[in-house]
C-alpha cells in the first residue's frame, strides 16, 4: 500500500493581507500548475521582479545536447504531473484542482502562442519559473512551486526553455480559466506572501558538473522540490526551514517525515533500497507509492539516472532528524501475519446484510484474495504484506484509508503496479465510510500500529477532499 503526497493547502494568509478567505487560494497546492492561462500581455498588475543578475548560460555542444538536457529537466521537475489532465495531451494542461475557493485549472504550457507559451521569451519563461511572475506581469499563485524552482541554475533555466519551445508539440487547446472566488482572485495580494517566504538561491555553474551531496541537494530542493510535500508549513503557508523534509499534512493525503530520524523518518532506510523506491516505487518491507508520489514516481524519479538517483537518496538520508511527536517506532516495523486466519472471524464469512460486517469480514470479502488471509502478500509482494508496510505502520491513517478509497495505479520500468479502489467510483466493490473505518481500524490493530478508532466521519472528510 501507498505512501503519500499531492498538497492541498487549506488554510490562510490573513495576517498579512487582512482576510482569511484567501484560505487556499494564495497557496492551493504544491504541486506545479500555473493556475490561469498566461494569455497576451495586458496591462500589468504587477511588476516582475529583475531578473537576477546572471551569467549566459553556459554553451552547450549542440542543439541535440541542450534538448536532451531540457528534456531531462523537466522530468526531474515533474512538469507533466500537473500540466496534463487525466487523458489528456502532455503540458497541454486542464488539471482541475478544487480548492474551497474554487477550481485551480493548469495551463497550457506547450509553445502554442495563442493558448500557450509560445510568446514567451526566454527572460519571461524564467520570470515565471524561478519568479511566479507570468508574462502580463500578473503574479502565480503557487501551486506553481517557483519557490523551489528558484533554485534552479541558469543553464538548467535556459535548457528548459530550449527544450519547451523547439521539442514540445504545440497544442491549439485552451484549458478553462481559474475563478476563483473573491478575494482569492486578487493577485496582486501574493506580493505580500512572496516577500515574507523563504525562496531557493539560484545554484551557479553547471549543476551536472556537482559533487554528490551538491547534486543531491539541487535535485531535492530545487528539481524535485521534495519539501513542498514533506515539509510542513507556518500559518503563513511558508515551508518551515528548521522542519525540512518533517512531514505535513496535503489535505487528504499525508506527506510523511522523511527526515534521517529512525523512529519517525526514514533513518532505517540504506541507500539502495531508498533508490530502488525511487526507482520502482516500492520497496519490499518498507513501503509502496500511490496517489501523487505514485504519480511522482512514474513520472519522474523513475526517469533518473542511477547517479542522480544515488546523489538524490544520498542527500535525502543524511537530512538532520525531526521526531514525530505520534510516531515512537519505525513505521515499517509494526505487524506480523496471522497465525490461524481461517478461524480470524470463527463465522462463514459471507453475510446477506453488509452492515452487520466487521473489520475482519469486510477484509476477507474484499482484500484477502490478493494480500492473502494472513496478510503477507503474494509471493513477489506484487500485492504486498500489510505488515511491515510503513503505510499501515503509521500512526495518521489518511494514507491507508486514500489508498482503500482510490487504490493504486503506477507504472514504472519495473511494471504496472495496480489495485482497485473502493470508493464511490469502484467497478469491484463500493465501500461505505463506515465499512472502510471498520476495515482500516482491522487494518491497523492486526498489522499497524495499533487501533485509532478511525470514524465514518474521518473517511468521509478524506472521500470529499480529493
Amino acid at each position: 500500500m501507498p505512501k503519500p503526497s499531492l498538497p492541498r493547502f487549506y488554510k490562510s494568509i490573513y495576517a498579512l493581507l487582512g482576510t482569511s478567505a484567501l484560505v487556499g487560494a494564495v497557496a492551493v497546492g504544491s504541486a506545479h500548475a500555473q493556475d490561469t492561462p498566461p494569455t497576451a500581455p495586458a496591462a500589468p498588475t504587477a511588476t516582475a521582479p529583475a531578473p537576477a543578475a546572471a551569467s549566459t548560460p553556459a554553451p552547450v555542444e549542440d542543439a541535440a545536447a541542450l534538448q536532451e538536457r531540457g528534456a531531462y529537466i523537466a522530468t526531474a521537475a515533474d512538469c507533466v504531473a500537473c500540466h496534463t489532465k487525466p487523458g489528456g495531451t502532455p503540458f497541454a494542461g486542464g488539471l482541475k484542482i478544487s480548492t474551497p475557493m474554487g477550481d485551480v485549472i493548469s495551463t497550457n504550457i506547450t509553445p502554442d502562442p495563442q493558448n500557450g507559451i509560445g510568446n514567451y521569451t526566454e527572460q519571461e519563461f524564467d520570470q515565471a519559473v524561478r519568479h511566479g511572475v507570468r508574462r502580463d506581469g500578473a503574479y502565480l499563485y503557487p501551486v506553481m512551486p517557483y519557490v523551489s524552482y528558484a533554485g534552479m541554475t541558469d543553464q538548467d533555466v535556459h535548457a528548459l526553455y530550449a527544450w519547451f519551445m523547439h521539442s514540445v508539440k504545440p497544442v491549439a487547446t485552451q484549458p478553462k480559466p481559474t475563478e476563483l472566488t473573491f478575494p482569492a482572485n486578487v493577485r496582486s495580494a501574493m506580493a505580500a506572501w512572496n516577500f515574507v517566504t523563504t525562496k531557493e538561491q539560484p545554484e551557479t555553474g553547471d549543476s551536472a558538473t556537482y559533487d554528490t551531496q551538491r547534486r543531491g541537494r539541487y535535485l531535492a530542493t530545487a528539481l524535485e522540490h521534495c519539501g513542498t510535500c514533506h515539509t510542513p508549513r507556518n500559518f503563513m503557508l511558508s515551508e518551515k526551514q528548521d522542519h525540512y523534509l518533517a512531514g505535513g499534512s496535503l489535505g487528504a493525503w499525508y506527506a510523511p517525515n522523511v527526515t534521517s530520524s529512525k523512529t519517525s523518518g526514514i533513518g532505517n532506510w540504506t541507500e539502495d533500497g531508498l533508490v530502488t523506491y525511487l526507482r520502482t516505487g516500492r520497496l519490499t518491507g518498507h513501503a509502496q507509492a500511490a496517489g501523487p508520489m505514485g504519480e511522482a514516481v512514474e513520472h519522474s524519479t523513475s526517469h533518473l539516472t542511477d547517479k542522480d538517483l544515488h546523489a538524490l537518496a544520498a542527500y535525502v538520508l543524511q537530512v538532520p532528524a525531526m521526531e514525530d511527536d505520534l510516531e515512537h517506532q519505525a513505521r515499517e516495523s509494526f505487524g506480523k501475519a496471522v497465525e490461524n486466519p481461517d478461524i480470524r472471524t470463527k463465522e462463514p464469512t459471507r453475510i446477506d446484510d453488509l452492515s452487520e460486517m466487521d473489520g475482519p469480514h469486510i477484509y476477507d470479502a474484499n482484500c484477502s484474495a490478493c494480500h492473502g488471509h494472513n496478510g503477507a502478500g503474494t509471493v513477489d509482494q506484487y500485492a504486498p504484506s500489510l505488515f511491515a508496510n510503513t503505510t499501515v505502520g503509521s500512526v495518521r491513517p489518511d494514507n491507508l484509508i486514500m489508498t482503500i478509497l482510490h487504490g493504486v495505479n503506477r507504472k514504472t520500468q519495473d511494471g504496472h503496479a495496480g489495485m482497485p479502489g473502493f470508493g464511490s467510483t469502484s467497478d469491484v466493490q463500493r465501500l461505505s465510510d463506515a465499512e472502510i473505518a471498520k476495515l482500516v481500524n482491522y487494518l491497523m490493530a492486526t498489522y499497524g500500529s495499533g487501533d485509532q478508532h478511525v470514524t465514518a466521519e474521518k473517511v468521509g472528510e478524506l472521500r470529499k477532499a480529493q
